[in-house]
């Protein structure tokens, strides 16, 4: 950067010159001082940059606070507590006087309590911290206690990422710094000399005084017997000519203005160096993914690192979990499986995951009191090379033993089988919507006793056998011409192919799905397009040798600004009910949605006004509570005031068997921070037939340091084939706390 000529002899006179006062010379610098004199400081939150030396910064310190080493000048930071503890602890009961699908119970009851807490260890080591406790009266729900506690990688990365955005930031705007501290320093003074240069100027003292002197040039050149005029002090000198002085400090003060003009210009410049070098910076971070990325960008930089040893093998933790934990690892592996036991992933030069503990294969409290829950458990283990987040290849083996869901066969006394296989994975990622991974699997054949009496574990390496092999592919990316993201997985398993992360076996099935994202008119339109086949995923349902089901969805939605957001979506539905207290069946059906909502105001008030349509293509045979092959219409009007907020609902529903609507109104107000309550009404009416009354009632207490209550109750009605309405009362507690 080219500086000024005026600044930088102006500052070098400014600091020889003081050394130089009263000694005749100016050149009284001693050599070994001049890299130190003319201190400037930068500081940017715990770490401070020191620049010295005559004009130009000929050395730098940088001085980190949270290394124990405080800046000059600067007081001791202040020391966190070793733990921290946030979040929330919460108590619910629930009544339920009828539930209807996918079973039937009356009377329903069931106490919650859970706790969800951020728990931070010497301001640096974030985990998270959840456990719940679930007790009901229902034959179908299990009764349990679950707990876990789990390393908030995000967290930890987030922490890191923000503290190393601010050291190079600081950084880069540290290179113009001391010259824009020079600069306003300059502008400051040579403010302050304009502003007493025009004030004396402005004086009217002096003004008098030069029309005196314009008198007494006139006197003289009259005759010499009239009076002469007094002689005034001069105010600027003493004495001389005062308009050539005047004149003379007018031009000084014109080469002020034009001098504070240009370091104006000059701050302006180096102030849109400081932004540009920061958002080089920023642009730079943004590209940053992961600790990996981090260290790289610190070593580019030039900045020392300050994470310890320590630190560094925890940036490599992907995960790291013990009690309750969910495993995602692959397609054909462990996807989505809820595992009790110890869960670690760590990711530096290798990867490598491990992962024991009892699992609750399929949906952990669907018919969870059933006992042949018990017994299931997986060990599995990952080594790779490679960094998972770009590019990885991975040996994944597992073992363990699982409930046959869905099979048509029972292997065993308890309906469990052994599952051992191995896969290898290869996964090419460059953010989370270009990716691509493919994934080649075996597994043992399903057998009731053990591997080495039946021989099934051959199985594992006979290679020509394709009823044990499993092939997933998967990928995704965006059109860049377009903005086009599209996604697809491709998923090929033999009959006997078997794992934790399909339900059931003796299905010889090849799924697929095709996905396809667009935003048109300046992203103010959005349309989104899925089709998929034998996508399963509910473990209960029925499976047969071979199927084919295809299903397709679409949404729209378009969100223009002050104009109502417009969505429109057809997509499949599903439904489960139980056949015999024990068997589960699902039904597909389509369903063609529209939503209209508006918010917008009114006199000042908030106000939304929604209008939503229905249409469903299930049978009346699926349940006898549920809507059925019919049309639903609903227009919603709310009215947000500060204190109170009013909200009315008209529903009309049109099915084969049944035709009715209902009529609800609600209002809700506050009173102060710590009281609200609210009540309501409904109106059902069935076409031709009778009328029902229906309503709600609520009340929250909040007590400081105690938390916050709330009590809440609902009259409702539920259609039946029999034409008519059935009664369903539900009653609410909830108690919650945060911390």
């Amino acid at each position: 950067m080219r500086i000024p000529s005026f600044l930088v002899c102006l500052l070098f006179l400014i600091l020889c010159g003081e050394q130089g006062r009263g000694q005749g010379r100016i050149d009284t610098v001693p050599a070994y001082r001049v890299m130190d004199i003319n201190p400037r400081s930068f500081r940017s939150n715990d770490t401070t940059w020191v620049y010295s030396g005559i004009c130009k910064p000929l050395k730098q310190v940088v001085i980190f606070t949270e290394r124990g080493s405080l800046a000059t000048g600067a007081s001791s930071p202040k020391r966190s507590p070793f733990l921290q503890v946030r979040g929330t602890i919460l108590y619910d009961f629930l009544y339920r006087s009828f539930a209807d699908t996918p079973f039937y119970q009356k009377d329903f009851r069931q106490h919650t309590l859970q706790a969800s807490l951020a728990v931070t260890v010497k301001d640096r080591y974030p985990f998270r911290m959840n456990f719940v406790v679930r007790k009901s009266n229902s034959p179908y729900f299990k009764n349990f206690l679950d707990g876990g506690l789990l390393f908030d990688r995000f967290s930890y990365y987030q922490k890191i990422r923000n503290q190393l955005f601010e050291r190079l930031a600081g950084a880069a705007s540290s290179v113009h710094q001391p010259y824009l501290d020079a600069a306003k320093a300059l502008l400051e003074k040579t403010n302050r000399e304009f502003n007493s240069l025009q004030a004396m100027l402005s004086a009217p003292g002096l003004i008098q005084q030069l029309i005196e002197e314009r008198e007494k040039r006139y006197y003289t050149t009259v005759s010499d017997s009239l009076p002469k005029p007094g002689v005034a002090t001069n105010l600027l000198t003493g004495g001389g000519d005062l308009q050539e002085q005047v004149t003379a400090k007018q031009r000084e003060l014109d080469s002020l203005q034009d001098q504070v003009s240009r370091l104006n210009r000059q701050i302006d410049s180096i102030e849109g160096k400081i932004a540009t070098a920061v958002l080089s910076v920023k642009q730079r971070f943004n590209k940053v993914k992961n600790l990996k990325d981090i260290a790289a960008l610190v070593s580019e930089s030039g900045l020392n690192s300050n994470r310890g040893k320590k630190e560094k093998i925890i940036a490599g933790i992907r995960g790291a979990g013990i009690g309750r934990s969910v495993l995602n690892y692959s397609e054909l592996t462990a996807s989505h499986v809820a595992l009790t036991g110890l869960n670690l992933e760590y990711n530096s030069k290798l990867y490598t995951a491990m992962a024991v503990g009892k699992i609750d294969y399929g949906f952990r409290d669907f018919l969870g009191r059933n006992t042949r829950l018990s017994g299931q458990h997986l060990v599995m283990g990952r080594i790779g090379f490679g960094d998972i987040d770009r590019k990885a290849i991975i040996l994944s083996v597992f073992t363990g033993r699982k409930l046959s869901y869905g099979s048509v066969m029972a292997d065993t006394v308890n309906g469990s089988v052994p599952v051992t296989g191995y896969s290898i994975e290869f996964l090419l990622k460059k953010d989370a919507q270009t990716f691509f991974s493919a994934e080649l699997a075996k597994s043992v054949l399903p057998i009731t006793g053990r591997y080495g009496a039946t021989k099934s574990s051959n199985a594992l390496f006979r290679f020509s056998d394709e009823r044990n092999l499993g092939l997933s592919i998967k990928g995704g990316t965006v059109i860049s011409e377009t903005k086009t993201a599209i996604s697809g997985l491709f998923r090929k398993t033999g009959e006997y192919y078997q794992s934790f992360s399909l339900f059931s076996y003796n299905t010889d099935q090849t799924a697929w799905m095709l996905k396809a994202e667009q935003n048109l008119f300046k992203e103010r339109v959005q349309v989104a397009a899925v089709v998929r086949r034998n996508d399963f995923v509910n473990p209960f349902t029925e499976k047969t040798f071979k199927t084919t089901t295809v299903f397709t969805s679409l949404q729209v939605s378009a969100r223009i600004p002050k104009w109502p957001m417009v969505s429109m979506g057809y997509y499949p539905g599903t439904q489960l009910y139980i056949i015999d207290r024990n068997r589960v069946r699902e039904n597909v059906y389509y369903m063609l949605n529209g939503t209209v909502l508006y918010h917008y105001k009114f006199s000042g008030i908030p106000m939304a006004s929604s209008v939503i349509y229905n249409k469903y293509t299930n049978r009346g045979t699926d349940s006898g509570f549920i809507n059925y092959s019919g049309t639903n219409y609903m227009l919603s009007q709310s009215v947000n005031g500060r204190k109170l907020q009013l909200q009315g609902n008209f529903i009309y529903t049109d099915q084969q068997e049944l035709n009715f609507y209902t009529v609800e109104g609600n209002a809700d107000y506050s009173a102060g921070l710590f009281l609200r309550f609210g009540a309501g009404l409904k109106y059902n009416k069935i076409t031709g037939s009778r009328n029902y009354w229906g309503g709600r009632s609520q009340l929250q207490l909040t007590i400081p340091k105690m938390g916050s209550l709330q009590l809440q109750y609902e009259k409702s009605f539920l259609p039946t084939i029999t034409q008519t309405l059935f009664p369903v009362e539900t009653g609410r507690l909830t108690w919650a706390k945060t911390l």
